[in-house]
């Protein structure tokens, strides 16, 4: 069997069903079969097949499939002399023989009246989800595309990327490769992709519980929209917006661990984006993080991600936040007192110390007002503060 044909039988390889020797034997012979007199379109081609199994991000690539395919893509990249990067022509080609074939084979849902509602006739599942590889290959090859490149591969990555973050269970794809798409800022700004992309992320700043990981993809949703808003300096109302997601989302994954860090920790991000502005969702925040600090779920890093956010509430609008500071320091003084004798719980310590200088640069008198209270009830508790 020849190289191409090798590298052929592996792409059509039904990835949701193969065992990882089928595909580790596969690989290896492409690699070992790999003709470097080949004309360099086949050899693009057949990198993109590489790349798909070298994305770990994937889930048909094991740490083994990918060990060996990562090395089969270096000794291309070698041979094709694209140890920089790629350029346009070649991502363009990947794209064309390896991607759009499955993506513009999909037909898009078709609605219909029924009952008064309008809802889809059941089209089948597309093509480029019955054929993964396909996604691993783009978001591979994106991922290596030059910057520069970019503007001249619009036409073959957008239309892709808005697909994968529109379909529900390819969505974490398509929220990366939209933080991939704005790496050359002044053509995403200037060009309106960013614009477009950040339309996309804003329906993807929703909660999901039913999802495989859950507090992951709301991450990556969160992170998506910092990157691609960062890219093409949006106005305060799109951060208004990110606020207005966090409110809503803190109110749907309620005592849930790991959201709840997700939703907290974004916070001390907005206030560096808003800066004083963030005085329009303060009260919010400050119940959001007041919360987290008091409640019964005593998680050291969920308490000490939500110290942190009071540390950037207190510098990013020291003017409204003092009016806080009685509940802020009683919510600090309970995370203190569960807090163990851990080096989890001395960290946790240090950044309540950390939040209660800041709370101090705001209104001296009002914290040491509330200290006192804490000291006089409990002096060997806080001794220290």
């Amino acid at each position: 069997m020849g190289y191409l044909t090798c590298v052929e039988q592996l792409w059509e390889l039904d990835v949701r069903v193969a065992s990882e020797r089928e595909v580790c034997e596969l690989i290896e012979q492409c690699r070992n079969q790999l003709d470097s007199t080949l004309d360099r379109t086949h050899l693009v081609s057949s990198l993109a097949v590489a790349g798909a199994f070298s994305d770990v991000s994937m889930d048909y690539v094991t740490p083994r499939v990918h060990e060996l395919a990562d090395k089969w893509s270096v000794s291309l990249c070698s041979i094709l002399d694209l140890n920089s990067g790629l350029g346009s022509s070649d991502f363009n080609h990947m794209c064309t023989h390896r991607v759009h074939l499955y993506f513009s084979s999909s037909k898009q849902p078709q609605y219909k009246l029924m009952r008064a509602d309008i809802q889809p006739e059941l089209m089948g599942e597309p093509e480029w989800k019955k054929h993964e590889q396909c996604v691993g290959a783009f978001i591979w090859a994106l991922g290596r595309l030059d910057a520069s490149a970019i503007r001249d591969s619009v036409a073959f990555a957008l239309p892709v990327t808005l697909a994968l973050a529109d379909d529900y269970e390819y969505r974490m794809y398509g929220l990366r490769a939209s933080c991939l798409f704005v790496r050359d800022t002044e053509f995403a700004r200037r060009s309106g992709t960013g614009s477009v992309l950040l339309s996309s992320i804003r329906t993807c700043l929703v909660y999901r519980s039913d999802a495989p990981q859950p507090h992951e993809l709301l991450h990556s949703a969160f992170t998506a929209f910092t990157t691609v808003a960062d890219a093409i300096k949006v106005d305060v109302q799109e951060w208004w917006a990110l606020c207005d997601a966090l409110v809503v989302n803190y109110g749907y994954v309620g005592d849930k661990v790991n959201e709840l860090r997700v939703v907290c920790g974004q916070i001390s991000i907005v206030c560096e984006r808003l800066g004083v502005c963030v005085a329009r969702y303060l009260r919010a925040f400050v119940g959001i993080v007041t919360h987290v600090l008091e409640s019964g779920i005593c998680v050291v890093e969920l308490q000490q991600v939500a110290a942190e956010q009071v540390t950037a509430l207190a510098r990013a609008c020291p003017q409204r936040v003092c009016v806080y500071v009685p509940s802020v320091v009683a919510a600090l003084a309970r995370a203190w007192d569960s807090a163990g004798n851990d080096s989890a719980s001395d960290k946790l310590r240090d950044e309540i110390r950390r939040a209660l200088a800041s709370l101090r640069e705001t209104d001296a008198d009002a914290v040491s007002r509330a200290v006192r209270s804490l000291q006089n009830g409990c002096p060997s508790h806080f001794d220290t503060w």
